[in-house]
């Protein structure tokens, strides 16, 4: 018997050693005033600050930043933030966020070869925005493209579920009698018939709208010509939730007896438009309709933009709620929800060895950068306007 040339303890079972890079990037990330109007919502709490300043980061916080959300300059600062009015400070970092899109001005004033995290809103841009972008090289990342997995975009699920709760929530308050409106009550109360909810569209801001009015007493149908969609609806609510495709003359019929109407469809380049004026000329006086969809045009013929500070306006004697940017209504919930994103995704960088290596290392990371070193990287942007593609992998190898 020929003798093994390992010993004993060689032929046992080892553990897999796997080589890990426990180097982490240290940033320096200044996060800017929104420029929106009525955009209340932040980018960071001090809890966030605090996180990231005991980890070793450098942050600069825009003095006012949180003010609409409840967050003073103090509390920032005692986070461990540099809290400053100086704007070459703070549009001189070379990693700068911001809630609301960057504007034309602001990237003038950016560094070349930044790093920009935002909301880009690109229903709201045009191709000089983009060939900005390039000019100076940055590196553009959009919020709302971050994709988790297949087919999850936590930052447009997180407003949406936000958006679709407050939409219940505005309506209730608008069928009160203070408000002329038909003086009913969300509620499951002995002997009162339950309120009539009719939601359109069945994406995040539908699910929850319906979930939230369906747990308040309402009886809600959810409209959405996508069966599958319905069906992840009704199995994530429960059986008690009625569900319909779209159509004219289903629609029609259903608005006459309803009490409140949520629009929350979206489209490519505008929301689609399903309720027509003929329709809102029979519904109930005094219901209620929110549309949410307004930020993109409105499902809703009838529907009018209007603001935070004079919301309603009243056609054919329904009251219409039209005011865009639902979430900034609750300004300090918004924020605490984008507080964890943003975090998370500037640890994500961190982890992954900063930029660029953060985009190779992170498929996540990567699904949201739009423009990177003077080209444009997102395919869906390049499908808008007539610019030049190139796949971000290729440009981080």
């Amino acid at each position: 018997m020929s003798k093994s040339p390992f010993s004993r303890a060689e032929l046992l079972p080892q553990e897999e050693r796997l080589w890990v890079n426990h180097s982490e990037e240290r940033l320096i990330v200044s996060f800017a005033k929104a420029s929106t109007l009525q955009e209340r919502r932040v980018a960071i709490t001090p809890e966030g600050v605090k996180q990231l300043c005991q980890l070793g980061h450098e942050i600069i916080i825009e003095k006012n930043l949180g003010l609409h959300a409840g967050y003073d300059n103090r509390s920032y600062s005692e986070a461990g933030a540099e809290v400053t009015a100086d704007d070459k400070r703070v549009f001189g970092s070379p990693f700068i966020v911001k809630i609301d899109p960057f504007t034309i001005e602001e990237i003038e004033k950016i560094p070349v070869g930044c790093t920009l995290l935002s909301a880009l809103q690109i229903k709201t841009k045009d191709k000089a925005y983009f060939e900005k972008l390039l000019e100076k090289k940055i590196t553009a990342i959009g919020l709302e493209f971050i994709r988790e997995g297949f087919d999850h975009l936590p930052f447009v699920e997180s407003l949406g579920e936000i958006a679709g709760q407050s939409a219940i929530h505005i309506a209730s308050e608008l069928l009160s009698a203070s408000n002329k409106g038909k003086g009913l009550l969300f509620g499951s109360i002995t002997g009162v018939p339950p309120i009539q909810t009719v939601v359109i569209g069945a994406q995040t801001t539908g699910i929850e709208a319906a979930r939230t009015a369906l747990g308040l007493g309402s009886d809600v149908t959810l409209y959405d010509n996508d069966l599958s969609k319905l069906r992840s609806a009704r199995n994530s609510i429960g059986p008690n939730l009625h569900t319909s495709t779209l159509s004219q003359e289903g629609i029609s019929k259903h608005l006459k007896t309803a009490d409140v109407v949520i629009g929350t469809l979206t489209g490519e380049k505008r929301a689609p438009i399903v309720v027509l004026e003929s329709m809102v000329s029979q519904m109930k006086a005094g219901s209620i309709i929110v549309d949410v969809s307004i930020d993109s045009g409105g499902c809703i013929e009838t529907s009018e933009l209007t603001t935070h500070d004079d919301p309603v306006r009243v056609v054919y004697d329904v009251i219409h709620y039209g005011v865009p940017n639902i979430p900034s209504r609750y300004p300090k919930t918004s924020s605490i929800a984008l507080n964890a994103l943003v975090v998370s995704y500037l640890l994500k960088l961190t982890a992954h060895g900063g930029v660029p290596s953060g985009f190779k290392n992170s498929q996540e990371l990567q699904s949201g950068v739009y423009t990177y070193n003077g080209y444009l990287t997102s395919n869906f942007v390049a499908d808008w306007f007539p610019l030049p593609f190139r796949n971000l992998s290729l440009l981080t190898l």
